[in-house]
């Protein structure tokens, strides 16, 4: 028999003997002992029992004694891998946070270099703005010296150089605004490319502080913390996660996307400088060619002017000389006819001497000769008249369109000279903005 069975057993009849009330007991109603008696053993049996009892004792502490090796090596462990756990993915999370502040500090600064270039740029689109206004001016000027000058009259409305130069004006003009309009628009495309990549940024770098509050909460919990607890399905994984390349290259684009919109712009900024400043230029050079232009046709016309007066004196003074010699032709002509007369009555009154004493003699060829030498002058004098006549009434034609001519280039140079007045306020404008 074994000792569990022995046990076993043995605790049988003490059980069986305890219960059948053979003993009286001070406990009964009569205070009377157990009327039966308990079972008794051999020695050998309970020195068998107590080897028993303490051989199973021992087994089962030694079993105690593995059990609870194994359950503190486990604890440990556990402890350890649970610590450890903890520990690296706090610092993965420290990790984490220090790219993700690595690319918050960048797209801060990606971000504080676009809004400069952005208020740089708005400046140089504004700059070409009042630059493309301040074509007004010189174009409207232009167009009203044409105007002015298509009013002039007769020989003088002459396709000359300065009509020629302000037709040039007016197309270097045009040429200007369509440049300048055209940066202007560059420009504000420009605007919008920085502005969608400011915006992009924006929005990354309020999802990397967003993140970044996330994963310093996570951070700074531990065991003791009071904002802890269990969470249903907590490690499901996002339908819409991205892989850490993905996520880096997504701010890395937006940052390159703005640095090359950056350079772009820096690129157009110098174009629209040099545009503003060549166009100034250019227009600054047509205005001096105009003018000078001007100037020289003014003098032109003033030489001009200042001749046909000086012809004008002349020919007055030659219409005096030759109405005074007309009238010396008048009278000389008047004054042949008396002689005429005492020709022509000594030769009519010599008709009649009688007879033989009418005779052809000296006297009568010389009344003959006298008469047909002054009938001859007068014809020259007439002759001489209606020349001199025509000659004054040429010069009196001359005088007329002399004076219609100098009348025509007065108004032309007040025309010319009002033109230049008027071009004065170009040199109010400023095309270097």
């Amino acid at each position: 028999m074994s000792a569990t069975t022995y046990a076993n057993k043995n605790a049988t009849c003490v059980s069986m003997t305890s219960t059948s009330g053979d003993y009286k007991t001070g406990n009964g109603p009569t205070g009377s002992y157990l009327n039966k008696t308990s079972t008794v053993f051999a020695p050998n049996d309970w020195h068998n029992s107590n080897a028993i009892m303490s051989t199973t004792a021992v087994r089962q502490q030694n079993g105690s004694l593995e059990i609870r090796q194994a359950a503190r090596q486990l604890r440990n462990d556990t402890d350890s891998l649970t610590d450890w756990g903890q520990h690296d993915n706090t610092t993965r999370l420290l990790d984490r946070m220090q790219d993700t502040t690595a690319w918050k500090e960048k797209l801060e600064q990606t971000i504080t270099d676009t809004d400069v270039e952005i208020a740089l740029l708005t400046n140089h689109k504004e700059r070409c703005e009042t630059a493309l206004q301040n074509m007004n001016t010189p174009f409207e000027v232009a167009q009203e010296n044409l105007s002015t000058r298509s009013i002039r009259v007769s020989i003088d409305l002459v396709d000359d150089e300065v009509s020629q130069e302000l037709n040039k004006e007016v197309e270097v003009i045009n040429g200007i605004k369509e440049k300048l309009k055209q940066k202007v628009n560059e420009a504000f495309q420009q605007v919008c490319a920085l502005q969608d990549a400011y915006n992009a940024m924006c929005d990354d770098l309020a999802d990397k502080m967003h993140s970044l509050d996330v994963d310093q909460q996570c951070h700074g919990l531990n065991n003791q913390s009071a904002n802890i607890g269990f969470h249903k399905n907590a490690t499901r994984i996002a339908k819409d996660i991205v892989l850490p390349d993905a996520w880096d290259s997504h701010s890395n684009y937006n940052t390159q996307r703005a640095n090359s919109e950056i350079r772009a712009s820096t690129a157009l900024r110098e174009m629209i400088n040099n545009t503003i400043e060549q166009t100034a230029n250019d227009l600054e050079a047509q205005r001096l060619r105009t003018e000078y232009a001007f100037r020289k046709r003014i003098h032109e016309v003033q030489m001009a002017k200042d001749e046909l007066e000086w012809q004008q004196r002349n020919t007055k003074r030659e219409i005096d000389v030759l109405m005074d010699d007309i009238r010396g032709l008048k009278q000389a002509i008047a004054d042949k006819n008396k002689p005429l007369e005492v020709a022509e009555t000594r030769s009519e009154n010599r008709t009649y001497r009688p007879r033989v004493e009418l005779c052809r003699d000296a006297p009568h060829d010389g009344l003959i000769e006298e008469k047909n030498v002054l009938q001859k002058t007068v014809s020259s004098l007439v002759d001489k008249h209606n020349t001199a006549d025509d000659a004054l009434n040429q010069l009196k034609q001359t005088i007329n369109r002399i004076d219609e001519d100098i009348a025509i280039k007065s108004d032309s140079l007040e025309l010319d000279e009002t033109c230049m007045t008027k071009r004065q306020k170009l040199l109010l404008v400023s095309h270097k903005v």
